[in-house]
């Protein structure tokens, strides 16, 4: 059936509507991250990483629109997502209270932080359970068919590239007018924050998941799920 440019723009829409509430409500550490490189890095590394956050969310979009089964998967392993991120956090909340400085456009070489944000991102528990419990909640309750979720995933999906550089220019224009002395006491209050945000992602995230393990995969659990389980 040939799709009208109506209904295309409506799905299109929709799933920007969609992306853009939960990146303002899901908004955590890989956030704050991106924010802090941006005070040092220039653009086309921190572009990279946006690649890579991208590419990420990219993934458990696809996974989300062909299998919503796929997805609740992948969550019975959060608990190990959520160490490998707290360790990850724990390292860069230390790095920028210690050597906060000393980060500049030579700490990242190559395609370095493409890969740790790529990394980070895919590990990231807030991004497993948006993608895998509100997206895929959104695509059930709709009743889509596989071409309808994929217009209304793409764009969801383009909301992450547009955030992410949004939070750059935001970084950018507040290393530009911030007085030296503001920006390390950003760096060592950003350091902090990232260590707290790790160790509480080891060792405080027990309940969620295991209130995550007895979701069924019915619509009407699926949307508890989502309703229950908080981002950190």
């Amino acid at each position: 059936m040939k799709y009208s440019l109506e209904k295309t723009n409506r799905l299109l829409l929709e799933g920007l509507k969609i992306g853009f509430l939960l990146q303002v409500g899901s908004i955590g550490p890989i956030c704050m991250l991106v924010f802090r490189l941006s005070l040092s890095l220039p653009v086309g590394k921190l572009l990279m990483g946006v690649v890579g956050i991208t590419l990420s969310d990219l993934i458990y979009t696809f996974l989300a629109v062909l299998s919503i089964s796929a997805m609740k998967k992948i969550q019975q392993y959060q608990r190990i997502f959520d160490i490998i991120v707290g360790i990850i956090l724990i390292i860069f909340g230390g790095l920028f209270i210690t050597t906060g400085n000393a980060v500049n456009s030579n700490t990242f070489a190559g395609h370095d932080l493409f890969l740790w944000l790529f990394g980070l991102n895919m590990a990231n528990p807030i991004t497993i359970v948006f993608i895998a419990g509100i997206f895929s909640l959104e695509i059930s309750k709709r009743d889509m068919n596989l071409k309808d979720a994929s217009i209304f995933g793409f764009g969801f999906l383009l909301t992450t590239p547009i955030f992410m550089i949004i939070i750059i220019i935001i970084g950018k224009l507040a290393g530009a007018i911030l007085p030296d002395i503001v920006v390390q006491i950003l760096n060592i209050t950003m350091g902090i924050v990232l260590v707290f945000l790790g160790v509480k992602t080891i060792f405080f995230k027990k309940k969620s998941v295991e209130e995550g393990k007895k979701c069924d995969n019915d619509k009407k659990n699926l949307e508890n799920c989502s309703e229950k389980t908080e981002p950190f």
